[in-house]
């Protein structure tokens, strides 16, 4: 099914839809990433604010991709939370934010649905974040291309830097 034929059936009328996609780049031998470029297309409705809903939508992505990339939560032995602060649990930061951001609005005619045909634009754009986590996954791959290692891998979310560099399978010798 395409989406075009969900947007025209009225159980679906208020759904938001987005599609992302995601370019950065990787130090195999550190883990750290830099994201390049990410493009987004947001379905918003008839945006009441139109700023307003891109800060959002801005905000939210990259709360996504902190899930999958960062925010690694821990435990110690008897169970209780040993990523208690900024020391030891890593959020997203100014850094983390891709250097070219690209967010577009799905050019639709008027719904009437929603409070003036507009959609909800806070925390529906994290499902777009894991585009990141699905990139780096891929980025590692061709990494590991280089070094004639072909064999799948799984790789556990968030992708750490120390997840990173070991899925990379770079020594320093190498």
């Amino acid at each position: 099914a395409r989406v075009s034929d969900f947007c025209n059936d009225p159980n679906y009328t208020y759904f938001t839809w987005a599609a992302s996609c995601s370019l950065f780049e990787i130090d195999v031998l550190t883990g750290e990433i830099t994201v390049l470029r990410t493009d987004m297309v947001y379905d918003a409705g008839q945006a009441l604010n139109p700023l307003c809903d891109l800060g959002q939508i801005e905000g939210s992505f990259i709360m996504g991709m902190g899930m999958v990339t960062y925010e690694e939560v821990l435990e110690d032995q008897i169970g209780e939370l040993s990523t208690w602060g900024t020391f030891q649990y890593k959020p997203p930061c100014s850094k983390s934010i891709p250097i070219e951001f690209n967010v577009s609005f799905l050019d639709r005619e008027h719904e009437n649905t929603g409070v003036l045909s507009s959609k909800a634009t806070g925390e529906p754009a994290v499902d777009s974040g894991p585009s990141v986590f699905l990139a780096l996954k891929a980025a590692i791959a061709a990494a590991r291309e280089e070094l004639n290692d072909t064999e799948c891998f799984d790789m556990d979310s968030p992708a750490t830097v120390e997840r990173i560099q070991l899925h990379c399978n770079v020594e320093k010798d190498s």
